[in-house]
């Protein structure tokens, strides 16, 4: 499995904020999030435990190269510490996982974003292929708009 792990320390940023922009985005808020990367984001259909079973559609670039453009069900939520997203393409759910970990301290939010791609055990054999998408590049790219796109959130919130 192909995992990248990013923090930031947001000073004026609060969990529960991004916890409900993650699970409910607002798009007067959206539009002004990054405009030039990022394209939609917004709630598809409620599911029956919402925000668990919630499907979101976004569309975004990761710098220059890389276009995401997915469905995805949040799979795990717990206000305000955590979101765990699944992609989905297809109508198919996809093993890639994108967790957003909040955490509220004296010096500001503490935000973790974990991007997991790919399969244990036996599927561990597609790694290099995933690699060769999601590799070094990829990541120098992820790592850069990590740090673009929330601290501009905080901002914004």
């Amino acid at each position: 499995m192909v995992t990248y792990t990013l923090h930031s320390k947001l000073p004026t940023a609060k969990a529960a904020e991004f916890y409900s922009f993650m699970t409910n985005p607002p798009a007067e808020v959206y539009k002004n999030w990054l405009p030039e990367e990022h394209y939609e984001f917004h709630i598809v259909k409620r599911g029956e435990q919402s925000p668990i079973g919630d499907m979101v559609y976004f569309d975004q670039n990761i710098g220059n190269k890389y276009r995401m453009k997915f469905y995805a069900a949040i799979k795990a939520a717990s206000k305000p510490d955590c979101i765990v997203f699944q992609m989905r393409k297809y109508g198919i759910n996809l093993p890639a996982y994108l967790d957003l970990h909040f955490s509220d301290t004296p010096e500001g939010l503490m935000l973790t974003e974990t991007l997991r791609i790919g399969l244990n055990g036996l599927g561990r054999i597609c790694d290099p292929f995933i690699r060769l998408v999601y590799g070094k590049d990829f990541y120098r790219e992820f790592k850069e708009h990590h740090r673009r796109e929330w601290q501009r959130l905080a901002e914004i919130l």
